[in-house]
């Protein structure tokens, strides 16, 4: 009897460790001793991979590369990781796409599961193997975030690992943008320099590749692409360096070959830079307003609301030439405007002015927090403007070289050369317009100052004649006296009080005034 629940038990203990061993739905773990592989299930590498604190810290390249891999495998069914390029020393400029409509992801209802898929089998023979590219105005729903493109700028990179951070952890409370829209964030697009910055030069702005010829190193990513790129300092030794010619950095390529791969579906590009505090829109090589500046005011004044209400903080808004009051040329954000024809496209400068770079730790996640407030409202005010906005090559103020080429010869330019000529006649005439308009400004300005010499005349001419008397003359004696008499009087009309009779004090006061004392 004994040795049949021996058995009994014996077999029931081989089963457990059978269930446990075996592949089962939620994941498997096994481990063969022969050779020492192990293969390790979902809930074991969330444990493996710490958790940065993206909230309360300025993170190093490694750590936020640790976050990265973090959120790809907690939650890997709607979130992939890109790696774009590689820097001059080395280091990896990643994408993270956040696609809530993925058909893997299990929080998805099973009737809009089974249409992604179905959506996805058709474009999985393309063999990308970058984010899914949809063709066609409809699929236009990808958000682009960047940070990081300046080394000292560290606060971007807090603020983008944010708007990751409640996109993933915190996605309940996100879902509306979730739902209808795909988000590829690059948190740090320049991580030579920001390594640099953190390490050896606090105000480092540029990437950290050396120059033929020069003693200078770096040049300033944000000056490096193809949009009025001969316009920028052509000199080494400049902050803005703009770099020996059009993405010439690995960084700016890294970032070219994803937007170019991506520009039919892109439908809000956003740049995050420190420390203005203004939201602002193309262009920045030119102080002409965009085409469709109308709806850019809008989508600025949207995310300039939204963190006004949230803690009370004033965004300014506007053009980049305007807000920097100089010209801008070769920014990433005038090229996928312009070269890109993406709908919308900002710039969000960061605070604060008074802290400059480097907000203390206690301000991250405030800033942190307010900014995502804008951007998220900034994203659905861009959902709800995609279907009003239809970008053409004909539709920038400006010529464009990438656009509109000035062809030698040929009958398919003629179209393209007379729509250059007619916008620089349009621009002439606007010239002119205002021109006019200050003239007329400044005459009406001069025609009322005549009238008022002219009034003024009139009112002199016609004022009675009085005599003048003339003035008293005053010396240091007379004054005396007159104060000195004065006082007494004001003594000599007082009653008496306890101590000393006021009659003293009255003489003493007229001997003053008389010179005796």
């Amino acid at each position: 009897m004994l040795n049949a629940k021996h058995k009994r038990n014996k077999k029931t203990k081989v089963r457990t460790v059978a269930r446990i061993s075996g592949g089962g739905a939620g994941g498997s773990s096994s481990v063969s001793g022969a050779s020492g592989s192990t293969s390790i299930s979902l809930a074991q590498r969330r444990v493996i991979i710490p958790r940065p604190d993206v909230l309360h810290n300025y993170l190093e390249y490694s750590q936020v590369n640790q976050y990265l891999d973090y959120i790809v495998h907690r939650y890997p069914h709607f979130v992939k990781l890109y790696t774009l390029g590689t820097t001059h020393e080395k280091r990896e400029v990643r994408a993270l796409e956040i696609n809530w409509n993925n058909p893997e992801n299990n929080e998805l209802p099973s009737l809009a599961r089974m249409q992604a898929t179905k959506r996805d089998e058709v474009f999985k023979k393309t063999g990308n193997k970058g984010p899914l590219v949809l063709p066609g105005d409809v699929n236009r729903n990808i958000i682009f975030i960047e940070a990081g493109t300046h080394a000292r700028e560290w606060i971007t990179v807090s603020t983008c690992l944010n708007c990751i951070y409640q996109l993933t952890e915190r996605y309940t409370r996100n879902i509306e943008v979730l739902r209808n829209l795909r988000f590829i964030i690059v948190p740090l697009v320049n991580p030579d320099g920001y390594e640099y910055s953190r390490k050896t030069n606090r105000n480092w702005r540029k990437n950290r590749r050396p120059h033929k010829g020069s003693k200078f190193v770096g040049t300033d990513c944000n000056r490096n692409y193809d949009i009025y790129w001969e316009c920028g300092p052509s000199k080494t030794n400049r902050n803005t360096y703009k770099g020996e010619r059009p993405f010439s950095e690995p960084e700016t390529r890294a970032m070219r070959n994803i937007l170019d791969s991506l520009a039919p579906n892109l439908l809000f590009f956003l740049s995050l830079h420190s420390y203005g505090q203004s939201i602002m829109y193309p262009w920045g090589y030119s102080r002409d307003p965009p085409h469709h500046w109308r709806e850019l005011s809008t989508l600025a004044n949207t995310g300039r609301t939204a963190i006004k209400s949230y803690n009370g903080r004033e965004y300014r808004t506007g053009s980049i030439s305007a807000l920097t009051k100089r010209t801008i040329s070769g920014s990433v954000v005038d090229y996928v405007y312009g070269v890109l024809n993406a709908p919308l496209a900002l710039v969000m400068e960061l605070p604060s002015r008074a802290l400059g770079f480097q907000p203390p730790v206690e301000m991250i996640s405030q800033i942190g927090h307010e900014s995502w407030f804008g951007i998220r409202e900034m994203c659905k005010s861009a959902f709800d403007l995609r279907n009003k906005i239809n970008r053409s090559p004909e539709s920038n103020v400006l010529p464009n070289p990438k656009l509109r080429p000035r062809a030698e010869a040929g009958a398919g330019d003629s179209k393209l050369a007379s729509d250059d000529s007619s916008d620089k006649e349009q621009h002439k005439v606007a010239q002119k317009k205002k021109k006019r308009t200050k003239r007329s400004l400044i005459s009406h300005h001069e025609q009322i100052l005549e009238l008022q010499k002219r009034r003024n005349a009139l009112l002199t001419a016609s004022a009675p004649v009085r005599p003048v008397t003339a003035p008293a003359i005053v010396t240091p004696a007379t004054t005396r006296a007159a104060a000195a008499s004065a006082a007494a009087t004001t003594l000599s009309g007082q009653g008496q009080g306890d101590g000393p009779t006021n009659s003293y004090f009255v003489s003493r006061i007229k001997a003053y005034g008389a010179g005796r004392i």
